[in-house]
């Protein structure tokens, strides 16, 4: 290949022509079955991912093949590598499609000990209610959720823990109950938030 550009001297060409040169060796020396993750992979998203990832072929083969033959979307795509890139999680494309199955199903899952996945808005009563169960358990917990006053006046009427929890659940909102250090994840395509929040439980 011959660069003829009088806009660069015949030194300048030569540099250009390597790198060139470079280019072509490294997909000449890939194998077609990387190309044909990474066509599938494009195929399967839209809009600015789409063409951040046209960007940097190396980065799409790196999560083509992470991805490997699952079904993707957008949304999918973007939760693993979110949750990959801000949380100490270590989870596989597969474990992700799956969690975010049962939030469409449930509202929200239990990704691990102290870890919520959620969509923004979804009754998280039941999920508060098996929390408290336990919590109530732990005296630094009861310290955290009780105050002194209420704490005398519950043992004074003989209130049960059922009630302690009914009473904590209906007055007060999940995520301030159970401190939720909240962060956005991602958008759906119906404009639904998914929400990731750690709680010390």
């Amino acid at each position: 290949m011959i660069i003829n550009n009088n806009n660069f001297s015949s030194i300048i060409q030569i540099f250009m022509m390597n790198e060139i040169n470079s280019i072509i060796n490294k997909y000449s020396n890939l194998e077609s079955k990387k190309f044909e993750h990474v066509e599938a992979l494009i195929s399967k998203v839209d809009g600015e991912f789409k063409q951040e990832l046209l960007q940097d072929f190396d980065k799409a083969l790196k999560l083509a093949t992470e991805i490997g033959e699952s079904d993707v979307d957008n949304l999918k795509i973007n939760i693993f590598l979110w949750i990959k890139n801000n949380s100490n999680l270590e989870l596989s494309i597969s474990e992700v499609i799956r969690y975010i199955e049962e939030v469409e199903e449930e509202g929200y899952v239990s990704v691990d000990e102290g870890i919520i996945i959620y969509k923004k808005g979804t009754d998280l009563t039941h999920f508060v209610r098996e929390k408290l169960e336990t919590m109530l358990e732990e005296e630094r917990f009861v310290d955290k959720l009780l105050d002194k006053d209420s704490l005398i006046e519950y043992w004074m009427n003989g209130t049960s823990k059922d009630q302690v929890i009914r009473e904590l659940v209906n007055g007060i909102e999940a995520e301030e109950l159970l401190d939720f250090d909240s962060k956005f994840i991602a958008e759906n395509q119906h404009g639904e938030e998914y929400i990731y929040a750690e709680i010390d439980c």
